[in-house]
């Protein structure tokens, strides 16, 4: 099939682009793309164009896949800013066709007591929490080797004006005394972009809430697949 004919060339991402989308390395997209997983075509320059409706079909898969893996139901721990926005969220989960067991909590010092007693599927940090809080909170997220791998969605302009709360704090004693410790980056911190949960009149704001449940659904799938699950 001559896929460069057939589609639009903006139907299409770069390898670079796909490994992003995946969270994989680019490695594991050439590998994908060769055993067929994904599809794709060569430019006149040998780089490879991953045909856009491929990528979108396989996280679809995925998607379905996490639902049979881990569950139809997931434990979201939200932290929001107050008690009014409880109810707002509550109406937010509603159209999701995955079954949320939904914990809420306005205190970032309550939130991480429950990370550690509940042990969330995943944890939502609402971006109107005061910088110096979610600052705070990531960092005993963090430090915390129970809540490290916990998929942890944060603001993404949040995420751009702090990127050192995704840096994971060596620990030092594993390093010799005449070398650097090695600075890792915590993938389960992922940027969503902000948006209002109801819209005028208190309607659902349906487009921004399954761009939320697609976001929670693939940071499921990373999290089970590093587990091996």
């Amino acid at each position: 099939m001559d896929l460069k004919k057939e589609e639009n060339p903006k139907d299409f991402l770069s390898t670079r682009e796909t490994a992003k989308q995946l969270q994989v390395s680019l490695g594991t997209v050439q590998k994908m793309v060769e055993t067929g997983e994904l599809l794709a075509w060569k430019t006149r320059g040998g780089h490879r164009r991953i045909l856009m409706s491929s990528l979108e079909q396989l996280l679809t898969r995925r998607r379905m896949g996490i639902r049979e893996r881990c569950g139809n139901q997931f434990l979201l721990l939200c932290i929001l800013r107050g008690e009014e926005q409880f109810e707002d969220f509550k109406k937010f989960v509603e159209p999701w066709e995955s079954s949320v067991d939904l914990h809420l909590c306005h205190d970032t010092l309550e939130a991480l007591m429950q990370s550690v007693s509940l042990s969330p599927d995943v944890i939502y940090l609402d971006w109107q929490i005061s910088p110096v809080e979610q600052v705070h909170l990531l960092h005993y997220l963090q430090r915390n080797l129970h809540t490290r791998h916990i998929p942890t969605l944060v603001e993404a302009g949040f995420l751009k004006m702090h990127p050192q709360v995704t840096k994971i704090p060596p620990e030092i004693k594993e390093y010799p005394p005449n070398k650097e410790p090695k600075i890792l980056t915590n993938a389960m911190i992922k940027g969503y972009k902000k948006d209002k949960l109801l819209l005028a009149k208190g309607e659902l704001n349906l487009l921004y809430a399954h761009k939320m449940e697609t976001l929670i659904l693939d940071c499921l799938v990373q999290k089970c697949e590093e587990a091996g699950i």
